[in-house]
């Protein structure tokens, strides 16, 4: 048997087969992709409280006395 013969006849069973597999991993595709976008957001919350600090010695070393009064 030639192998566009048995592509064109597979078995239900397997092309279910197969579908289910595909489900399954777009799933977990849709799984990584959230738990990904909730890792970054959870990254720039974190870095909001650096950034704050940040300008706030940022503006006091730019006060005409260096901030030292």
């Amino acid at each position: 048997m030639n192998r566009i013969r048995r592509l064109l006849t597979r078995h239900p069973d397997r092309r279910r087969s197969a579908a289910l597999r595909l489900r399954v991993a777009r799933g977990r595709f849709e799984r990584s992709t959230q738990a990904l976008r909730k890792a970054a957001l959870d990254h720039i919350d974190d870095q909001v409280p650096i950034g704050t600090m940040l300008e706030a010695t940022l503006a006091r070393l730019t006060t005409p006395d260096g901030g030292l009064g």
